[in-house]
């Protein structure tokens, strides 16, 4: 049996506790156990593994920017040990030989387990694409995704999904609101992709839910909040919260939906404070330095963020802004809830899925810490408390941010009720 040593969080609270594993599951919890290999981490805290339902792995077809080997390093080097890659690939994951293609790639690859989106362009390719972890539709244009042209087509997706076992998470924007011109800066950006066209887009396929699971991504504003059909879940990127359309950051800054105004962060943050968000997500969406190193206004949209969600937000952990209970559900609990899966939470029975962090540490945040193959991060400098290891179903994967055991990843499966 291997045993991992630590300050646990289990049941909401911190305790000094040996964590029994085998065959990847958690099989015993106490305070003493032995067993070898053992690693003991004395105060440092052993947290569930984060759970990013929201990456951009770029493979196939633009491994230029990432691929499934290198982005789940990074997502191991962040605590991350599942994460659900999105299908605007090339090709893109909307045909069934698109998705296996893509299975074949991550199963071969990946240093921690993944799920996989697949995008339907109507409600007939559903079935067809049962395999997929979940569904993803695009409601307005950004980089390679299928659009989906009317509320009405999105809402037919919805209704097949409501008998698939699953959920559909929508990027939300309504183009109809977008204002005219082209914008050349974040703050512009800002105007022309504005709050407005989010909240509406939210509020329109509301009308169409009907019974199916539907996951707001990356909402940006408390009116996005508002909008959000009752029973709905939504996440959180950290550059929303993190950053606004003041940042100097220029191209690099550029995402869909925008950055938004200093308030509507502040805003934002203090509704994941209200508990009124369900989950952080990075969308991590890279592109080379040479791809954002253009004109705003031909700048592809979209930056790293798979490492970086627990160095940034367990800072305001330890400043105690955000209680380690929410951080937790949100990194973690809450999104196992959304994909079904038997992970989260450190509990006897559960997949040995773990993290561990000495929130007395700090150093910078630098993309060569995070493991970027894009090798930069909006984030540089800023204050990170990185993890000293993470467990992916009991395997060492990640040690001080080193990959120490190669392609243990395996595709996600729903628990059956």
């Amino acid at each position: 049996m291997l045993v991992v040593e630590g300050r646990a969080y289990i049941d909401g609270r911190i305790e000094p506790r040996a964590i029994g594993i085998e065959d990847g599951t958690i099989v015993a919890i106490k305070k003493q156990l032995r067993g070898d290999p053992a690693y003991r981490y004395g105060d440092a805290l052993i947290l569930p593994g984060g759970i990013d339902v929201h990456v951009h792995f770029r493979e196939p077809g633009m491994t230029h920017k990432e691929d499934f080997a290198s982005g789940t390093e990074s997502a191991a080097a962040g605590g991350v040990t599942t994460v659900v890659d999105m299908p605007n690939t090339n090709p893109p994951v909307s045909t069934p030989d698109a998705l296996r293609q893509k299975l074949r790639i991550a199963s071969r690859s990946a240093h921690v387990d993944f799920g996989l989106y697949a995008s339907p362009t109507s409600g007939r390719d559903v079935e067809s694409l049962r395999e997929a972890t979940a569904f993803k539709v695009y409601l307005a244009e950004t980089t390679n995704a299928p659009v989906i042209p009317t509320f009405e087509l999105a809402g037919g997706i919805l209704a097949a999904v409501a008998g698939a076992g699953t959920y559909m998470s929508a990027h939300c924007e309504d183009p109809r609101l977008f204002g005219k011109g082209v914008a050349t800066s974040l703050e512009e950006h800002h105007r022309v992709r504005s709050p407005r066209a989010e909240a509406s887009a939210i509020a329109e396929l509301g009308k169409h839910r009907g019974s199916a699971p539907l996951h707001i991504a990356h909402v940006t504003t408390q009116e996005a909040l508002q909008a959000k059909p009752e029973g709905a879940t939504c996440e959180v990127t950290p550059h929303h919260l993190l950053l606004d359309a003041t940042a100097k950051l220029g191209p690099r800054g550029k995402v869909n939906p925008p950055l938004r105004s200093p308030q509507e962060r502040t805003d934002l943050f203090q509704a994941v404070l209200d508990g009124r968000v369900e989950m952080f997500a990075s969308d991590h969406a890279p592109h080379t330095v040479e791809e954002k190193s253009v004109r705003f206004e031909d700048a592809p949209a979209g930056m790293p963020g798979v490492a970086t969600i627990l160095p940034l937000m367990i800072r305001y952990v330890r400043r105690q802004v955000l209680p380690l209970e929410r951080f937790v559900s949100m990194f973690s609990g809450n999104p196992a809830k959304l994909l079904g899966v038997n992970k989260g939470a450190i509990e006897v029975g559960r997949d040995a899925d773990l993290v561990v962090v000495d929130p007395r540490k700090i150093q910078p945040v630098t993309a060569a810490r995070c493991r970027y193959k894009c090798e930069w991060t909006p984030f540089d400098g800023a204050e990170g408390t990185f993890p000293t290891a993470t467990f992916v179903r009991g395997e060492l994967v990640s040690q001080e941010g080193e990959l120490v055991a190669e392609r243990v990843g395996r595709m996600i499966t729903r628990k059956k009720p």
